[in-house]
């Protein structure tokens, strides 16, 4: 492609150089955590959501740029997302959303925000840390 810089063709890239929502949401209704006992990548998702609808999304991630990339994909696409429709999310629906191909071990990186993804809607509440 003539004229698209690498950055225009890797979602990853981008979302690494001005990723959607870094930080702890103040006031989150839901948080998740997962970790990476293998590589030792880390995040926090935090979620307010209010009637149903995920009105604030934001993360906090240690570790490789496919993780901070991927939870940065993943907060801008659950906002304003109706809960059931983000449930129904799979982890093949998350590797579509990081955009391009990955290794089988970069794809443990770049669900490992879709896990706590998943941990947040199951839990409630703020938890503390591990």
């Amino acid at each position: 492609m003539i004229g698209i810089s690498k950055m225009d063709e890797n979602p990853i890239l981008m979302h690494l150089d001005s990723p959607y929502h870094r930080g702890a949401v103040e006031n989150a209704t839901h948080v998740g955590y997962a970790r990476s006992a293998s590589c030792g990548d880390e995040v926090r998702l935090y979620l307010i959501i209010d009637q149903g609808v995920v009105t604030t999304a934001g993360f906090v991630a240690a570790g490789c740029m496919v993780c901070q990339a991927a939870a940065s994909i993943l907060c801008e696409a659950v906002e304003s997302k109706l809960v059931p429709e983000i449930e129904s999310m799979t982890s093949g629906n998350m590797l579509q959303l990081i955009g391009i191909p990955l290794t089988l071990r970069r794809q443990q990186c770049g669900l490992l925000p879709f896990v706590a993804l998943r941990q947040a809607l199951a839990i409630s509440g703020t938890p503390e840390s591990p």
